[in-house]
């Protein structure tokens, strides 16, 4: 785990590119306005995980400048984007029960929709990781009483896994299970899935067509829907306790270089590995080179 002062670091320098990505963004757009030509339309997808009762107002004020600088979309729906327009669509991860207290009358009284995205073995118990406390979980009835006419539930697994950890069969009956129970649940077609920490393959996209999910979403950021039939999507991670300046610009999409600098980084490492281990002085007989995990 790394330090405070290190989180702190790294915090500061992603808001500062972000913030330079937002500044050319938003220049190329009073440029084409200038010339008469409106932008394309963006949208960007936010995640959340937790909601505690100290950080209600936090969150009550980030979607008080949600509202006023995009216009909050459903999931669950064809996703077209006018000329010009900036929309934004929130989802929530792992289905805490706090979000009944805090999030759902927040979002509620604003008529923002959201997507929760629940782990079907782990209704009405705690769960946590190992860096994080344990969080009582929605129960199953708790997740039926959601007004279904502006919260969409999706699937989050039936375990939370890594799924590419897992072997093909396994990672089948995660994605199928979650979905069935989840549809018989709530008398409804469950459509969409979110990857748990984010880990996906090419396979295992395969494997959620086959289980029958319109959607699917992942934890790298960047616009989505450029395309209206986008399979998968990705999204931005968002805190109630983020600075303000930091959750405008993920509002905006300027955190989307991250996957781009995710990848150097991962290049970076590899070859590093791959000159130590190929090294005539520390290469031992039947070493391989492990694959790094980007979330």
């Amino acid at each position: 785990m790394r330090s405070p002062s290190q989180i702190s670091l790294s915090r500061i320098v992603k808001c500062a590119v972000s913030l330079a990505v937002y500044l050319v963004s938003a220049t190329q757009e009073i440029l084409l306005r200038l010339s008469n030509k409106v932008p394309p339309g963006k949208c960007v997808v936010l995640y959340y995980h937790s909601v505690p009762r100290n950080q209600r107002r936090l969150f009550a004020s980030q979607m008080d400048t949600l509202l006023r600088h995009a216009r909050p979309v459903s999931l669950d729906t064809d996703i077209l984007l006018p000329l010009g327009a900036k929309t934004v669509a929130v989802t929530i991860d792992d289905a805490f029960e706090n979000l009944l207290e805090n999030a759902i009358p927040e979002l509620t009284r604003r008529r923002i929709p959201a997507t929760i995205f629940a782990i079907t073995g782990a209704l009405g118990k705690n769960f946590g990781g190992d860096s994080e406390p344990a969080e009582r979980v929605m129960s199953a009835e708790q997740l039926k009483g959601l007004p279904l006419e502006l919260f969409t539930v999706g699937s989050h697994t039936v375990s939370h896994p890594f799924l590419p950890a897992l072997g093909r069969e396994a990672a089948r009956r995660e994605l199928q299970d979650s979905r069935s129970q989840l549809s018989e649940l709530l008398q409804r077609d469950v459509r969409l899935f979110s990857f748990p920490f984010g880990g996906h393959t090419r396979l295992l996209v395969n494997l959620c067509r086959e289980a029958g999910y319109r959607r699917v979403f992942t934890t790298l950021p960047g616009f989505a829907f450029d395309d209206p039939g986008e399979y998968i999507v990705g999204r931005v991670r968002v805190d109630p306790t983020d600075w303000p300046l930091e959750f405008f610009l993920k509002l905006q999409g300027a955190y989307r270089w991250l996957p781009w600098a995710f990848r150097l980084k991962q290049r970076i490492l590899c070859s590093g590995i791959a000159k130590t281990l190929f090294s005539r002085r520390s290469n031992p007989p039947g070493m391989t080179i492990p694959r790094a995990v980007i979330q």
